[in-house]
């Protein structure tokens, strides 16, 4: 039989091992424009503004953390979303579409039909 003491000392090992494995993350709320969704590869770009104590604005890739949420974005689409950044790697999570893209009509043509006479 085990002494209770060898016991608590094995167990007090046990989370210490377990808790050095942990990784800090830290979250960052965002704005951003979608600039492509290529949700086979779970990846999202996007243009974001800067983000204090981080990055300055700029475009850049991360990974969608459940590609569910990216569903039907599209270029131009304007998100907010939490970016979750651990050991220099981000990925974002709760993407909540804000405005879809504004549809820009094609341009008239310049050319008029006049009717031809014989």
């Amino acid at each position: 039989m085990r002494s209770p003491i060898f016991l608590l000392g094995l167990w007090l090992v046990c989370c210490l091992a377990a808790g050095c494995g942990a990784k800090e993350e830290k979250h960052y709320p965002i704005q951003a424009e979608v600039i492509a969704v290529e949700l086979p590869r779970r990846l999202i770009i996007v243009k974001h503004g800067e983000i204090p104590g981080l990055m300055p604005a700029m475009t850049m890739s991360y990974v969608i953390g459940l590609p569910k949420e990216a569903e039907g974005l599209e270029p131009g689409d304007k998100i907010s979303a939490d970016l979750v950044v651990s050991e220099n790697k981000g990925r974002l999570e709760k993407i909540v579409l804000l405005e879809k893209a504004k549809v820009t009509p094609a341009p008239a043509s310049t050319t008029q039909n006049t009717p031809r006479t014989p």
